[in-house]
């Protein structure tokens, strides 16, 4: 299941979202991965997107299709999709737009989220 949305962050190299949290609920809502049971989608808010978690660990533990977040789950701030390999796909904060990045412990993900 994972494969299905990383095919779908990758499609989306290049593009321009207004934030993280868009981009990962449009990732999984176009994978069309229920979660919310009563709005059968994910939200763009990154608050909501902690909640709609089934397991948070730590970034050791990550796998492929695992959300990274930076900031702590009361309050997280950014959000990426892992890919492996220490890379992660997510909006650049510079300028806005998808892109497969380098963990770096200048930038590194505060906890990780499962969706299964």
């Amino acid at each position: 299941m994972a494969s299905k949305w990383l095919d779908v962050a990758l499609t989306q190299l290049g593009k321009s979202y207004d934030s993280s949290g868009a981009f990962v609920a449009f990732v999984m809502n176009t994978s069309k991965i229920e979660i919310d049971i009563t709005t059968k989608h994910f939200s763009q808010t990154l608050n909501d997107l902690v909640q709609e978690m089934s397991d948070l660990k730590k970034i050791e533990n990550a796998r492929p299709g695992d959300l990274l977040f930076w900031g702590k789950p009361n309050h997280p701030y950014s959000v990426g999709i892992y890919i492996g390999g220490g890379h992660f796909i997510s909006v650049a904060e510079k300028d806005a737009v998808v892109k497969v990045q380098l963990l770096k412990h200048n930038w590194y993900p505060d906890f990780v989220g499962s969706i299964f």
